[in-house]
């Protein structure tokens, strides 16, 4: 299982320190900043860094007992998302979804982006599947944002959107749950 842990503005790179001397697995989805670089220049000299301020994910089971540790053995702020607005239980992600996750949110893919998932609340999507580029055969919900169609992946509170074409992707039917 996968935990999303919330922190204070800058600082998640300095608990993905921390959680590595501890010898815990983390991720945090990273970007290249390179605002005025050629697209074949980035990877040579952009340098990476957090997409989503704020956020990292540990590889670990949670229980209260080791949430507690991780609060107070840790120097910088961490709180834990709930799984509900009223429940006490904190949310967790499977090594599924968290899989597909990391694949999206890979750096070297351009045009994904992150937002919150209250922004695109109302938008109709449907269930596709990608047959070309990068992303083949990963599947997600097709929407259309602004003037471009991508492929979203919903986890904790965050929506992370691929660009894809239009002729790209197929519609298939997935049973929710």
């Amino acid at each position: 299982m996968w935990i999303p842990i919330k922190t204070t503005y800058h600082n998640e790179l300095k608990i993905a320190d921390f959680l590595t001397k501890e010898g815990l697995e983390w991720f945090i989805p990273m970007r290249y900043d390179a605002p005025d670089l050629a697209p074949q220049e980035v990877r040579i000299k952009a340098p990476l860094v957090p997409a989503i301020h704020n956020l990292l994910f540990i590889h670990h089971d949670y229980s209260a007992e080791w949430g507690q540790w991780l609060t107070q053995a840790c120097q910088y702020p961490t709180f834990f998302f709930p799984k509900e607005r009223t429940g006490k239980e904190k949310a967790t992600i499977t090594d599924r979804e968290m899989q597909r996750f990391m694949q999206i949110s890979n750096p070297d893919i351009a045009g994904t982006f992150f937002v919150t998932q209250e922004l695109l609340k109302n938008k109709k999507n449907v269930w596709v599947q990608v047959t070309a580029g990068p992303l083949k055969g990963f599947q997600g919900k097709f929407i259309r944002y602004g003037k471009r169609h991508y492929v979203m992946l919903e986890i904790t509170g965050i929506s992370a959107l691929m660009c894809v074409r239009y002729r790209d992707v197929q519609p298939i039917q997935i049973e929710e749950t």
